[in-house]
């Protein structure tokens, strides 16, 4: 069939062979194309390929490590796996310290994009010995009583972000003695300086281009701004090293007098109000006057 079309269409053979390899090699790069900008914008926050270890692990290899189907339904549904009790998959959950990668929103055709990026990508550093390999970012912090401060408002919203975003706490808790508690909509963020390692830099790739849908949708058109990352960053390393208590220390003694004060007044309205009240009974009232004009009527 396929010569009969080359003969139909008096096609050369050799030309034909060109024009397939050509729309193959085009494919080739549409898809290591659109596979690199998914990982930047999707996968960089945690991954590296040939860099090293980040929140997630380094990628580099993984195609060899682990077969594609297994690759596709780990990417496309992590939580799945673990679930499952899939043995590789509860073994990477141990090994980050129990960090669960969220499911992606990524279709199938984007999975396979990205695992091509990153089987190219990694085939590429193997044959020039590491060489081009993208190091984990590093991130030196040098904060001050004043960052500190300000990262604590901002978190807890006693300042507003720049751009408009949402402050922390509407969605993560942290146990300390100056801010009264969180959400609970995602991961609480004490002792994350104590688990892991290099963690400002993890952070600081978190804040910058977070992987988590939620956090990404709440600040894609309201993005920290450098300043406030590393504020933000001050405030949890200090939350973190710092001694805390069950119960906020300052907020707490605000909220207690604020109750007391507004416990008083009510007494107070209520003590006017009971005073001013009607002694005896109403029907008794009626009835006497009643009687009374029924006597009258008599007389």
């Amino acid at each position: 069939m396929g010569c009969s079309f080359f003969a139909e269409w008096r096609i050369p053979v050799p030309g034909a062979l060109i024009f397939v390899l050509s729309m193959a090699m085009f494919s080739d790069g549409w898809a290591q194309q659109a596979g690199e900008e998914l990982f930047q914008t999707t996968c960089a926050a945690c991954h590296t390929i040939g860099g090293g270890r980040l929140v997630g692990p380094d990628l580099a290899g993984c195609n060899e490590a682990r077969s594609q189907e297994w690759l596709e339904q780990f990417v496309k549904s992590p939580q799945t796996m673990i679930k499952n009790e899939d043995s590789e998959a509860v073994a990477l959950l141990a090994e980050y310290n129990g960090i669960m990668m969220p499911d992606t929103q990524m279709s199938g055709h984007q999975i396979q994009d990205v695992l091509h990026y990153i089987r190219v990508t990694s085939e590429a550093l193997k044959s020039s010995g590491g060489e081009g390999a993208t190091p984990a970012p590093t991130v030196t912090l040098a904060s001050t009583p004043e960052d500190i401060e300000k990262g604590r408002k901002m978190f807890f919203g006693a300042i507003r972000l720049e751009k408009g975003g949402v402050a922390c706490n509407a969605c993560h808790d942290v146990r300390h003695d100056a801010i009264v508690g969180g959400g609970n909509l995602s991961l609480g963020l004490n002792k994350v300086f104590t688990k892991y390692d290099d963690v400002t830099a993890r952070v600081h790739v978190h804040l910058h281009k977070t992987p988590h849908p939620i956090m990404r949708a709440a600040y894609a058109d309201n993005p920290l701004t450098e300043e406030e990352i590393m504020a933000l960053i001050a405030f949890l390393k200090h939350a973190d090293t710092e001694e805390t208590t069950d119960s906020p220390k300052y907020d707490g003694i605000g909220l207690f007098l604020s109750g007391a004060v507004g416990a008083a007044i009510l007494f107070l309205f209520f003590g006017i109000f009971w005073r001013g009240r009607k002694s005896g009974s109403v029907n008794q009232a009626i009835y006497e006057r009643q009687v009374t004009s029924v006597v009258e009527d008599r007389v």
